[in-house]
């Protein structure tokens, strides 16, 4: 196998085991969120349309967040704010007191 293979492979293990603990964190938490960029999950989400001279942008402040992505090494972070100029999509995950 060459290196490009083995970049590969380790790239799919990655992924496969993202998902796999993705599969694991998303009953504890309360939201889905998803950008333009990349996917989290939150136990709380507050998404504010903030008007300025450019147009209109979303800042999103998620608590106790769990972050889709491969590179990171501590997926899970207190709280993130995010600006986004695109769509933002939130889903309940679970009813409230659940």
């Amino acid at each position: 196998m060459d290196s490009i293979d083995e970049l590969d492979l380790r790239e799919a293990e990655y992924r496969i085991k993202l998902y796999e603990e993705y599969r694991g964190a998303g009953g504890v938490f309360n939201y889905y969120i998803e950008t333009e960029l990349r996917a989290y999950l939150a136990n709380e989400a507050v998404v504010e349309p903030v008007t300025s001279a450019g147009g209109v942008y979303f800042k999103v402040t998620l608590t106790d967040v769990w972050i889709y992505e491969a590179e990171r090494t501590n997926r899970f972070v207190p709280e993130t704010i995010i600006y986004s100029v695109n769509d933002v999509h939130v889903q309940k995950l679970k009813p409230e007191g659940e």
